[in-house]
């Protein structure tokens, strides 16, 4: 060999083992937000989530 790795060997080498990835529907990371209510009152007042004041997100803390 002249010392270069074939494509396979490359992308062995940084391949995530499929197992390792997390499932959100199933452990889904802890929130402290109801995000359904906050998207409803965003859409109700016709904002978008990231405009959102402070205020009106601390409503939501769960």
């Amino acid at each position: 060999m002249n010392g270069t790795k074939k494509v396979e060997d490359i992308l062995s080498d940084v391949r995530i083992p499929f197992s390792a990835v997390p499932d959100p529907y199933r452990n889904a990371p802890p929130c402290k937000l109801n995000l359904l209510e906050l998207a409803r009152y965003a859409d109700r007042n016709g904002k978008d989530i990231s405009n959102l004041s402070q205020e009106e997100i601390a409503q939501f803390k769960i």
